[in-house]
């Protein structure tokens, strides 16, 4: 009779697969066993799976010292029927085992998306994404840069983050290492690049709409601005989780969805104290100064400039009267409230002083006065 066994990582992805048409298979530490587990907590002979007269798969400790157990139970296993698909603790590592008739799940179609995450893991295509970030890194310092261009200006100002994106990378390689799912650092390190261009060519449509645009727009564009932030990230995550993990794709955008909307409700947080704590990055719309091909509407003349100037300036000091009355009112009613009746004491401390004053001066003046008897002698 077939059994399989499969032998599970911390993820339940399985690391190992044996497949046996035997009466009995042991599993232990010793080269002697069917299945070798590479653990210390496993004796050299620890457990055997084996079949009854019927036909039912029975899963036996053979005096271990660690025993078998299902997981997040506590009970020790003596011996045990196995149902197909069911995972047991052996020592430390997870076992989980299926009879040869287990149906499998359908076949799932390749989507477009994931051929295009891994074709980003070719040698071929990562150096080329790299060549063109380097190539947008210089046009962008040339275009930025005032007066004499140097090719360590790229360097200063941009050395942080290609070290920013060789780290994340590395990191997410070193995940998808230790979860056992096959990591491609290429793969990671182009999905930066890639995420960093469609960046770029999104700041780039930005700054043209920023420049073209009015007051009116600015709203519109600061709350598109803020969603660009969030796009990335969203696209950044599902990536991800694909290339390190091999989530599937409902578990993967489920989880990308939340982290999204977790990021969106700490951002926005009503509670001023709370915000405190937190590192708030913002997506502000700044003006750039740009060729004037860029500019797609009639430019604002001097003289319509001016007036807008002259009407700025009126707005700002209306309010700046208002908010100083606010404060007139605010303190006048202040004082209002807070004002107690005072006594006045300063004309008795004066009387009080007099007459201490008079008290001082009285005995001086009694003994100034010799008595009568004291005279007649």
């Amino acid at each position: 009779m077939e059994v399989i066994i499969e032998q599970l990582g911390t993820t339940n992805n399985v690391l190992e697969r044996h497949k046996f048409d035997a009466h009995r298979v042991r599993i232990g530490r010793a080269f002697s066993n069917d299945v070798i587990l590479n653990d210390e907590h496993v004796d050299a002979v620890h457990a055997q799976l084996e079949f009854d007269e019927e036909g039912r798969l029975f899963i036996q400790d053979l005096g271990s010292i660690n025993g078998i157990r299902r997981p997040r139970h506590k009970t020790r296993i003596e011996r045990s029927e196995v149902r197909s698909g069911e995972v047991f603790l052996v020592g430390r590592s997870r076992v989980r085992i299926f009879a040869g008739t287990h149906p499998v799940p359908p076949a799932v179609r390749i989507r477009g998306s994931e051929v295009f995450l891994l074709w980003l893991g070719k040698p071929q295509v990562a150096v080329g994404l790299v060549l063109l970030y380097l190539l947008v890194k210089i046009v962008a310092t040339w275009l930025g840069t005032v007066g004499e261009f140097r090719w360590s200006l790229v360097i200063e100002q941009h050395f942080g983050e290609a070290m920013l994106f060789v780290a994340l990378a590395v990191g997410v390689y070193f995940l998808s290492v230790l979860f056992r799912r096959g990591g491609n650092f290429l793969a990671h390190l182009s999905l930066l690049m890639l995420l960093f261009l469609f960046s770029s060519l999104l700041d780039a449509l930005l700054a043209v709409a920023v420049f073209n645009a009015g007051d009116a727009q600015y709203p519109v564009l600061d709350v598109l601005d803020e969603g660009r932030g969030y796009l990335e990230l969203l696209v950044y995550l599902w990536s991800v989780l694909y290339l390190a993990f091999h989530l599937p794709l409902g578990r993967r955008t489920v989880i990308s969805f939340a982290v999204v909307a977790l990021v969106f409700g700490i951002r926005n947080l009503p509670e001023d104290e709370l915000t405190r704590f937190i590192a708030r990055q913002s997506f502000p719309v700044e003006q750039q100064f740009l060729p004037h091909g860029l500019l797609l509407r009639e430019p604002l003349t001097e003289a319509s400039f001016g007036a807008r100037l002259d009407e700025l300036y009126e707005e700002i000091e209306e309010e700046r009267l208002e908010s100083l009355q606010r404060r007139d009112r605010d303190q006048d009613r202040n004082q209002d409230t807070d004002q107690q009746p005072v006594e006045e004491d300063v004309p008795a401390a004066a009387g009080d002083e007099d007459s201490d004053a008079a008290e001082a001066e009285a005995p001086g003046a009694l003994t100034a006065e010799p008595e009568p008897g004291n005279a007649s002698d």
